[in-house]
């Protein structure tokens, strides 16, 4: 079971989709390309309409087409059918409804007509690179800005991707060109594609019906703090009392499904190569600043270790200096209570007192207490 969540300025709801039945017919879909020594121009037809039509498959559409049994049905069809079936294919690889749109008004042969539930899918997709491309115009003056999210920064103060509706409505072909995106006309059907994108695990984000916008979620996000202060709550005493530390926020937005690399073109394959060598740095960073983070803890639990080790080393000196027929009570360095050791003979309770009352806890004289004072 799969849980998505779609939140609004003023509810939050939570839908539990089943997707077993459907990941299985989806892998016995793909298996039929794997298992196919051969395939007749009408069979590749048909998968690819089921392929295509799919709800569980987003990705990895150019891998089908570089299969041996596919070449071969290609080689087997007339040219304007196989350069249709491969434009058709590249739509859903790394293709929008926008340049499916085009193609088909310049030339009504040059792809598939699409079925509705292939539109749907399509429309879907393209959110996925509409996103994309604004994490990497988001340094721009675009109308695809990084905004901060009123709801995240709340959360963990990081900054979230901000697409707009009406911007979104046009890419997706929801408002004609030279329209005006309208919230009566046209919000219910963009939300609508919004809530299945996010229902299909394709990308995690919020809508902002309050903003208009949709907020595309950070998938990671960490927060280096300068082990000062998590030393402080661990126990460690500051030096002065001073609180010195220092935050530093990386957000990824990772949380987009990655659909098929475009090397179609010298400048597409660029493109592609650019955005995972960003991608790649990003979470390069990340992962340094994790182990820096764990490293950092890591030395502060041994420094602490130490401490304990040498207060009650300072403890067990103290016992032997005291005596067996003798009672003491000291405070422990560093400790925020008193112990009272009674002489008398072995086995003699060793009383513990805090600011709150005193307890008796049965140790052996000179033994370890297994604790901080």
């Amino acid at each position: 079971t799969i849980h998505s969540t779609i939140t609004d300025k003023h509810s939050m709801t939570t839908a539990p989709l089943s997707s077993s039945s459907s990941t299985a017919a989806g892998s016995l879909l793909i298996g039929e390309f794997y298992s196919s020594k051969s395939l007749s121009p009408a069979l590749l037809h048909s998968l690819l309409q089921r392929l295509l039509s799919h709800p569980r498959i987003h990705n990895g559409f150019i891998d089908i087409l570089q299969l041996p049994s596919v070449q071969s049905a290609l080689e087997n069809m007339d040219e304007a059918k196989r350069d249709s079936l491969i434009a058709t294919v590249k739509l859903f690889a790394f293709g929008t409804i926008q340049e499916y749109l085009e193609l088909k008004e310049k030339n009504g042969d040059a792809v598939w007509t699409l079925t509705d539930a292939q539109l749907d899918k399509l429309r879907t997709l393209s959110v996925v690179s509409v996103a994309r491309r604004g994490q990497i115009k988001s340094s721009e003056k675009t109308d695809v800005d990084m905004i901060p999210s009123d709801h995240t920064a709340a959360v963990n103060n990081n900054a979230s991707l901000s697409i707009p509706y009406a911007h979104l409505a046009a890419e997706l072909q929801i408002t004609p060109v030279g329209t005006p995106f309208n919230d009566k006309d046209h919000m219910r059907q963009l939300e609508d594609v919004l809530i299945q994108c996010v229902y299909s695990n394709i990308i995690a984000g919020k809508l902002d019906q309050a903003s208009k916008a949709f907020v595309v979620e950070s998938h990671v996000a960490l927060q280096d703090q300068q082990q000062l202060s998590s030393s402080s709550s661990l126990g460690m005493k500051k030096e002065n009392g001073a609180n010195k530390s220092t935050t530093t926020s990386i957000t990824v937005h990772g949380s987009l499904l990655s659909r098929d690399i475009d090397t179609t073109t010298a400048e597409s394959t660029n493109t592609e190569v650019k955005r995972m060598i960003s991608t790649l740095g990003q979470f390069l960073s990340s992962s340094n600043k994790l182990l820096s983070s764990l490293e950092d803890i890591s030395n502060v639990s041994a420094s602490l270790r130490k401490e304990d080790e040498k207060r009650w080393r300072n403890v067990e000196k103290k016992l032997s200096e005291e005596g067996s027929g003798s009672s003491s009570r000291f405070r422990a360095p560093g400790g925020d209570c008193d112990v009272i050791f009674e002489g008398g003979g072995g086995g003699d309770p060793m009383e513990v007192v805090d600011m709150s009352g005193r307890r008796k806890v049965k140790r052996s004289r000179g033994g370890h207490l297994g604790g901080r004072f």
